[in-house]
């Protein structure tokens, strides 16, 4: 199974696992958001909502689009509630769009920002693993596969938001980075709240004491999904250039072909 491609872990429902957010992953993309998770869920601090279990399923792409798009407050957080009852945590995008939301939703949820040795190491990290598929190419070749067009325009929605509360900062960018981590530290300073800023580095004892666990026996996972982000490209190229020449291949045939075929058929049934 290739993470953010596809997903077989099944959502947890509110009825049968109800339980409150127990934490909140408010680090960007390219932050070992991944690692987190999985440390998160070796802590049974579980099930841990990540994007790697949204973007292959284009209904929960759509409702989180939804979200960010809804100005009514009640309204966005029902919404919210939609995307995460059920899960002891979230992090990566879903925390980036929606921690106010979430914590004044969960107000005991812990916030743990997650981050990187430097502003600029993040920045060509993301650079590098992300930015292609918040380019045109992308677009044009995941066009004709509805969860590929979903990921681009949730892409382009995550510029277009990043615009209204950043300004014209780009989003791949050192700047960028530092001014979003201040945002999450204003959000949980105006609740009275602590953040643990960590980083993968920082390994187990942080983290435990921050959440009140015990240390587990074994290493801190390391989630590396830059090689993984070059192995979905491939298959994204290659999925969309065999798409699109399918599709041209069929509209030559019935070009060159068409007229020649309902003459055929017109005379072999009589009309």
């Amino acid at each position: 199974m290739v993470r953010f491609l596809t997903d077989k872990r099944i959502a947890p429902s509110p009825t049968t696992n109800p339980q409150p957010l127990l934490v909140i992953g408010a680090g960007l993309p390219r932050t070992a958001t991944s690692s987190l998770q999985a440390a998160l869920e070796q802590l049974n601090i579980t099930p841990c909502l990540h994007m790697a279990q949204i973007i292959p399923h284009p209904s929960r792409q759509k409702l989180l689009i939804a979200t960010t798009h809804t100005k009514d407050i009640p309204t966005r957080q029902k919404q919210v509630s939609a995307l995460i009852s059920g899960y002891a945590a979230v992090c990566d995008m879903p925390a980036v769009f929606h921690l106010a939301d979430m914590l004044d939703m969960y107000p005991d949820a812990r916030v743990i920002l997650t981050t990187r040795p430097s502003a600029e190491t993040w920045a060509e990290s993301c650079r590098e693993s992300l930015g292609f598929f918040f380019t045109p190419q992308f677009g044009v070749l995941g066009f004709l596969w509805s969860s590929e067009r979903l990921w681009f325009n949730l892409n382009m929605r995550i510029l277009q938001w990043c615009k209204e509360k950043f300004g014209g900062v780009d989003v791949f960018s050192g700047e960028f980075y530092l001014r979003y981590n201040e945002y999450v530290r204003g959000i949980v300073r105006e609740r009275g709240g602590k953040v643990l800023e960590f980083k993968a580095e920082d390994g187990w004892g942080p983290l435990c004491e921050f959440l009140g666990r015990e240390v587990p026996v074994g290493e801190f996972p390391r989630v590396n999904e830059r090689k993984t982000f070059v192995f979905i490209k491939r298959v994204l190229v290659a999925k969309g250039i065999i798409s699109w020449g399918v599709l041209g291949g069929l509209v030559w045939l019935v070009w060159m072909y068409g007229m020649a075929l309902l003459v055929y058929l017109g005379t072999y049934l009589g009309m």
